[in-house]
């Protein structure tokens, strides 16, 4: 069931199976099972992409359901657990999970050695309802309805360039100098399509992942807009972006988890060390 619920989600055994961390054989052997027990074929495949037919459209309701109910004994049995031990599943934005959290998880496991820690580097957000994770990092404006926890900073957006670049104030001046767009997903962010309708004409590189873009404007193809979290080792901040709206960061769980010992350690450490973090500080300006 879990299998059938990845892949009407995602539409792809791939990302169902990476969803799930199990094989995609073994989630195609899953759906091949279901359909044979319920006698009906329950996916078409179309150029690749998993589409529900009627009878797995009539499924997916009863199914999650029936997920819902499980995860609602899971949680309530994992609520009982008040020792610092067991497995936490992490899911993070991937320049968190490669530049801030690997210090944080070392200093984590000092403390805590009894807690282990699976951290899912991923921008694409995850269904914590059905336990793919049991924390989640989040930028976002609000955090989704059916989640808890608590806002920990906000994460102010700068130009960066190369180390060679003059840190400067003069934002006019920057902005008529050579810059890394956004495209795909990425185009649609608003820092992008402000930056575009104004700028256009300074556009000669895109991208459509911000840690590609931070790597690109290191190696001097053009300054970048990147929120602070974006800060790889040779990127210097030149000028930050104090008129565009700050992300907000957010630590956050499902209602049933927040009082088990090992998921309000790691909860309350995660958002500690973030709230802190020198890497996030936003400095009027930064020369080096």
């Amino acid at each position: 069931m879990k299998s059938f619920l990845a892949i009407a989600e995602t539409g792809s055994l791939e990302q169902a199976s990476q969803k799930m961390r199990v094989s995609s054989t073994t989630v195609f052997r899953h759906i091949h099972a279901l359909e044979k027990e319920t006698g009906a074929r329950l996916f078409d495949r179309v150029r690749g992409h998993y589409q529900l037919t009627e009878a797995g459209a009539d499924m997916l309701q009863p199914a999650r359901q029936i997920m819902n109910s499980f995860d609602a004994i899971n949680h309530h049995i994992s609520g009982r657990d008040i020792s610092p031990s067991g497995l936490v599943r992490i899911t993070a934005p991937t320049s968190f999970s490669y530049f801030l959290l690997p210090d944080c998880f070392a200093r984590f496991r000092e403390t805590y050695p009894d807690i282990q820690l699976e951290l899912l580097a991923s921008n694409q957000e995850f269904n914590m309802t059905q336990r793919y994770a049991d924390i989640a990092i989040r930028i976002a404006s609000h955090p989704p309805d059916h989640l808890v926890g608590r806002e920990i900073r906000t994460i102010s957006w700068a130009i960066y360039g190369t180390p060679d670049d003059a840190a400067t104030d003069d934002l006019d001046f920057l902005l008529q100098q050579d810059f890394i767009g956004a495209c795909g997903t990425l185009r649609s962010h608003p820092v992008y399509q402000w930056f575009e309708k104004s700028h256009r004409g300074k556009i000669h590189q895109q991208c459509d992942d911000l840690i590609a873009m931070a790597h690109l404007a290191r190696a001097g193809n053009g300054f970048a807009c990147l929120p602070t979290d974006l800060a790889v080792p040779g990127l210097k901040r030149l000028t930050l972006l104090n008129d565009i709206a700050p992300n907000r960061l957010w630590v956050l769980t499902h209602p049933d988890l927040r009082q088990v010992e090992r998921i309000k350690l790691t909860m309350r450490w995660i958002a500690n060390t973030l709230k802190n973090d020198p890497k996030l500080s936003s400095p009027e300006r930064q020369t080096g």
